[in-house]
């Protein structure tokens, strides 16, 4: 069968990372100890290159305005976003995991393999509303991680996070399987847009079997956000992957996950309007359970990374709050939200590679005095920080205002009290790290850990500085370049949500 230049255009996005991970494990066969630097440099190089050339193509695609299909794959605007989104996600955090991995001396070629065929696939789940290819997408990019969260098996914590991550996601996977086999059986379209259309028409938008079918995909949808009570796996994944790896499903799969839902449940199943005023009410209790209990949860650990995934689960609380409010310009505001908390949070896991806490070393006290051993990451700590608290006038607080303001635009303004005073209570976990970074006083054990640190590379060190200049940045005029810019292009030209 051959292909059309605009079904081309629609698949080159997800064919040349697919390419690269097919490559990348060929030349990692050579054992040779001699070339081994150089094989380890060239996978790295081509792995990037996959990428590079991706995200080339895809703000190429951008500029013309070109939105090219194939069978059920739309590569609109909305999905343009979301490769543009993955792609820098993943270039991060291969550029850290250089440095990461050989801290951890498990530099193998596979991980980057597997990073990439994630990629992927979730460029695969948020360009599609055929039931089967978003459940094929799900899969492609789900069964890397769980791979990559067990990557260093010298680690014991690793085989057991893995594992985890891989019962409760199987079981998640098997709701969301459930949930499209419900609505295909009222139906009978695997296109979930069609499906609405026909549903509506029979009269079964509140039939109890479409109503469990829409809460059995949601249920798939919000395990990926790590949403209560979906999130148990987290912590214990989080803390068990490598540092790069755990900061990529931190804000890849989280990202991939909303944007999935907004074109599905706004979107795709928007003739279902009573559909998704219950669905809308189930997102405002969970929101609201997400919130207390991450951020409560996150004030009583001792270890940063654990930390960090109950901070995590938090923010997928304010996300979910953009959700119920419905508006077009909320919606808006959660495609900026995710943007500043992919520089956040990849730049807050980027920061425990950088500092060289590697292994068992990653609690608040081994950070102590390191901020003022390492200034330029000492100063990128603070930007992320207080952005994830949500601090004027940095990029995180613009990515919760503009949700606040929405919900209470549309009369939620218990909701929007809630989400500041979430806020307030976060802010002391955050700083809880800076404190630790520059107002204590090392001890003797972590004085000799340091000096065995190794210096950071210029990679990472510029990635993370990089990244923490965008948080700045973004607190000014970049706020309205994403927002009403990108973004919002998105919606009005993937989704036709705002009119």
């Amino acid at each position: 069968m051959s292909l059309t230049p605009s079904q081309w255009a629609a698949l080159l996005p997800l064919i040349l990372p697919a390419l690269g991970a097919c490559l990348i494990p060929l030349m990692s066969l050579d054992k040779d100890q001699a070339t081994a630097k150089w094989i380890r440099a060239v996978m790295y190089g081509t792995a990037l290159l996959a990428v590079g050339a991706s995200f080339w193509y895809l703000t190429d695609l951008w500029q013309t305005g070109a939105q090219p299909s194939f069978f059920q794959l739309r590569m609109d605007r909305l999905a343009q976003f979301t490769g543009i989104f993955l792609l820098v996600a993943a270039a991060l955090t291969i550029l850290q995991s250089w440095d990461h991995f050989h801290q951890e001396g498990w530099v193998k070629g596979e991980s980057l393999s597997l990073l990439l065929f994630s990629v992927v696939g979730m460029m695969l789940f948020a360009s599609t509303t055929h039931f089967v290819a978003l459940f094929l997408g799900l899969e492609l990019f789900s069964v890397p991680l769980y791979a990559l969260v067990g990557t260093v098996r010298a680690r014991p914590q690793s085989a057991e996070g893995g594992m985890k991550y891989f019962i409760t996601g199987a079981v998640a996977s098997s709701c969301f399987l459930m949930g499209g086999v419900l609505i295909y059986g009222l139906s009978g379209s695997l296109d979930l847009t069609t499906a609405a259309v026909i549903l509506k028409a029979q009269g079964l938008a509140l039939d109890p079997l479409v109503l469990a079918g829409a809460a059995l995909l949601l249920l798939g949808f919000l395990f990926k956000v790590s949403a209560v009570p979906f999130h148990q796996w987290t912590p214990d994944a989080y803390e068990a992957s490598p540092h790069p790896i755990a900061g990529f499903m931190s804000v890849a799969t989280k990202g991939v996950a909303f944007i999935a839902l907004l074109r599905i449940f706004p979107g795709s199943l928007a003739p279902l309007s009573a559909v998704g005023v219950k669905m809308q009410a189930v997102v405002a209790v969970l929101a609201v359970a997400t919130l207390v209990v991450g951020n409560l949860t996150a004030l009583v650990q001792s270890n940063v990374k654990r930390m960090l995934a109950y901070s995590s689960i938090s923010h997928a609380g304010y996300l979910m709050l953009g959700f119920v409010a419905g508006t077009p310009a909320a919606h808006t505001g959660v495609l900026f939200y995710l943007v500043i908390y992919l520089a956040m949070n990849l730049g807050a896991f980027g920061l425990l590679t950088a500092f060289g806490l590697v292994g068992e070393h990653t609690t608040f006290e081994d950070l102590r005095g390191l901020g003022w051993k390492r200034p330029a990451m000492g100063f990128a700590a603070a930007v992320f920080m207080l952005s994830l608290a949500g601090i004027p006038p940095l990029g995180g607080f613009y990515g919760k205002y503009m949700i606040f303001r929405e919900l209470v635009g549309t009369g939620h303004v218990g909701l929007a009290i809630l989400g500041v005073l979430a806020s307030l209570v976060s802010a002391y976990y955050y700083l809880r790290f800076l404190v630790a970074l520059f107002l204590q006083a090392p001890n003797a054990e972590a004085e000799r850990l340091a000096s065995d640190r190794p210096a950071v590379h210029a990679p990472l060190a510029g990635a993370t500085v990089l990244v923490a200049a965008g948080i700045v940045l973004t607190g000014g005029f970049l706020q309205y370049f994403l927002a009403d810019g990108f973004a919002r292009r998105a919606l009005v030209e993937g989704l036709g949500l705002i009119r």
